[in-house]
């Protein structure tokens, strides 16, 4: 079962008696209660009190205690959160949560900077709500106002970038790493958390840098692991869920009564299989491996993933992968979904030439920026001369990070009232002789956030251990220049688990794809994607560009990866705006 809650803070109204009415109607404990706040919660998701204005709601775990959560607080942590405050917290402890502070007149809740327990939010009836799901804010008296086309159309041309808004008119969310402070009818929003306070190299060698994130990686997949009884991980044959393999292995190793197995997909096409690599991965580490094939028969163009979201999220080729989830889940009696989502996000995966600029504004051309050209040469098979001129535009380029739109299929008219959009986030606000390659480092920390929420959510909790607020901030404490060591992507990772996986997996440069089983998708639902698209509610609200897309759907006219990848995210859409009328 997932931690579920829900937050109810009021201005006047003594909430005792609503706080009952919800707590009989959704079977959640009322766990904590003044006049002015109210908290329900399931069992899996606790609640811990600093005191009686201050309290933790989700999972914690201690920064550098055991790797299992916190059942309650002692005096003396009590005594130091109380004084420290948000900072404290967030220094001393992580894990997925919210906390929540009551100052005089104002409210303060925080969200955990890795984002992974979810907090939506609205009003209703002069409460302010937060819960973990839209089922929780319903419950809670939520109505929304249907959907918020501008508010979609600018999600789809932001190309992922989290906002507070969703699609769903006076629905709103707050972002990991920030708190919201509401006092009377006003509220605003201030960074907790930011990636840049840990973004300075730590001035050590790469050995030491592999050795500290070997220990940050193993401390906080034992921490999640400890939660559970039978994590189903999801193997890609790609290094990142490969390392979590060897943790989950090694965690779940010494538990009486806790299992591990693991599932992986393939397509009919070669790049799309990578049973190979996932059974040399999961055979000695003695983990089960169920091998699930893509099929056309699990896609159905009218189901949407992430219905239950109250924005779009996911793309049409991924039912087959959420359907063999939940099916072997049921099979072998797990119960979390573990990933290696955000591996390349937090290990700095780059094919730019933005670690050469990073070293060389940092150190001065030299040796060591030399090492770098060569290395990223080597990962990159580009010349020296060529890699040279790329980075140097780069570190002429204006500091921070240049967030790229998705204009792909949208109508000419949205995308032109949308040119001078702010793609603004507070982790997107680099300080003063920001690195370039750390900015751009810190903007992929913002992609992995759009998919904490897959469509098997719904049925249990998934863990994204290397998204973990430790192994974030380990890795963005190390140079970019450093992930490119030797000619590597990844290569801190790559040193930091080479005693512990295959030589195959640690040798790999690329991995597979479904991007094939992407185009058959569009090559054999052609017709049927084509008259939900053109005749939908998307083309009756004019953000798409029904011409362009008409034309990339014409019969026999092949069609591109990215154009199945837009199409398929389109149609997904589509589908969702279904299940919120």
């Amino acid at each position: 079962m997932k931690p579920r809650y829900l937050l109810l803070v009021s201005q006047g109204e003594d909430l005792a008696a609503r706080a009952a009415r919800i707590a009989t109607a959704t079977e959640l404990r009322v766990c904590h209660r003044t006049p002015r706040i109210a908290v329900l919660a399931n069992e899996d998701c606790s609640c811990l009190a600093i005191d009686t204005d201050h309290l933790v709601v989700g999972t914690l775990f201690h920064r550098y205690g055991p790797p299992r959560a916190i059942a309650a607080f002692d005096d003396t942590e009590r005594s130091a959160l109380l004084g420290g405050g948000a900072g404290a917290l967030l220094a001393s402890y992580w894990g997925g949560y919210i906390s929540l502070s009551v100052r005089g007149d104002a409210v303060e809740i925080l969200r955990d900077p890795s984002g992974a327990l979810p907090c939506y939010r609205t009003a209703a009836g002069g409460i302010a709500l937060f819960a973990s799901d839209m089922e929780l804010l319903s419950a809670g008296g939520a109505v929304h106002a249907g959907v918020g086309w501008d508010a979609l159309g600018r999600m789809l041309f932001s190309s992922g970038l989290p906002s507070r808004e969703t699609a769903l008119v006076g629905i709103g969310m707050i972002l990991a790493g920030t708190t919201l402070v509401i006092e009377g009818h006003r509220d605003e929003t201030v960074t907790s958390w930011s990636p840049w306070d840990f973004a300075e190299p730590a001035g050590e060698d790469r050995a030491a840098a592999s050795e500290r994130l070997r220990h940050a990686i193993d401390q906080a997949v034992g921490a999640w692991t400890s939660r559970y009884r039978h994590p189903l991980l999801s193997v890609s044959g790609g290094l990142d869920s490969s390392i979590v393999a060897a943790c989950l292995a090694r965690s779940t190793g010494g538990r009486s009564g806790t299992a591990a197995s693991c599932i992986t997909l393939y397509t009919d096409d070669p790049a799309g299989d990578e049973r190979g690599y996932a059974r040399q991965v999961c055979a000695p580490l003695d983990l089960p491996l169920a091998e699930c094939r893509y099929t056309l028969d699990a896609v159905d163009l009218n189901r949407a993933l992430g219905a239950h979201l109250p924005r779009p999220a996911g793309r049409v080729e991924a039912q087959p992968y959420e359907v063999a989830h939940r099916a072997i889940a049921a099979q072998v009696g797990a119960d979390a979904f573990f990933t290696g989502n955000g591996g390349d996000n937090v290990f700095n995966y780059s094919q730019s030439a933005a670690a050469l600029a990073d070293r060389a504004l940092h150190e001065g051309p030299g040796a060591g920026a030399f090492a770098t050209l060569r290395d990223i040469c080597r990962q990159t098979g580009a010349g020296p001369l060529r890699v040279t001129r790329a980075a140097m535009r780069v570190a002429r380029a204006a500091s921070g990070y240049r967030w790229r739109a998705s204009p792909a299929f949208l109508h000419p008219e949205l995308i032109a009232s949308l040119q001078g959009l702010a793609f603004a986030h507070p982790w997107l606000e680099a300080p003063p002789g920001a690195l370039p390659g750390k900015a751009a480092h810190i903007a992929g920390l913002l992609r992995a956030q759009v998919t904490l929420e897959p469509d098997r959510s719904r049925v249990a909790p998934v863990v994204h251990p290397l998204l973990s607020q430790p192994v974030v901030e380990t890795c963005l404490s190390i140079p970019s220049w450093q992930w490119r060591s030797g000619g590597r992507d990844r290569a801190v990772a790559r040193d930091a688990f080479a005693d512990r996986l295959p030589q195959a997996i640690l040798d790999r440069k690329g991995k597979g794809t479904p991007d094939p089983f992407c185009g058959e998708i569009v090559a054999r639902k052609r017709g049927e994607l084509r008259a939900r698209l053109l005749d939908g509610q998307l083309a009756a609200q004019g953000l798409l560009d029904q011409h362009a897309i008409e034309e990339t759907l014409r019969p026999e006219r092949p069609t591109t990866g990215e154009e199945n990848v837009r199409l398929l995210e389109l149609a997904n859409v589509e589908a969702w705006l279904s299940s919120w009328p």
